[in-house]
């Protein structure tokens, strides 16, 4: 397994993740009235379907040094891979709950 294209795969699928929700709420919004609630449901899905895959990913970092401790797997570099995997998914996941708590400050921060 190619380190490179590991990561890439995994950034890339954080990416679509967030730009098909943030899509579908721009949709939502030019086509009914109760916006409101469809844009922050597909919001939603989409960030709990990132803390999911972050949750797979630690899942088989931790499935994986379980398997290299006990001698199933002899491949420090496919161990190194899934650790790589599982920590840049637990980044890219804190830095969107850190924006969406500015966002959320700044919004409360608004006057109206």
């Amino acid at each position: 397994m190619d380190v490179t294209s590991a990561i890439n795969s995994l950034g890339n699928d954080y990416v679509a993740k967030v730009t098909d929700a943030m899509k579908q709420s721009a949709a939502v919004n030019n086509t009914n009235g109760s916006a409101a609630n469809q844009t922050f449901d597909s919001i939603f899905n989409a960030v709990s379907g990132l803390v999911n895959s972050t949750n797979d990913y630690v899942q088989q970092a931790q499935q994986a040094e379980i398997d290299f401790a006990l001698g199933k797997m002899t491949n420090t570099h496919e161990l190194g891979v899934y650790q790589q995997q599982a920590n840049i998914a637990l980044q890219f996941t804190v830095a969107v709950r850190d924006k969406a708590l500015e966002a959320y400050k700044e919004i409360m921060n608004m006057q109206i």
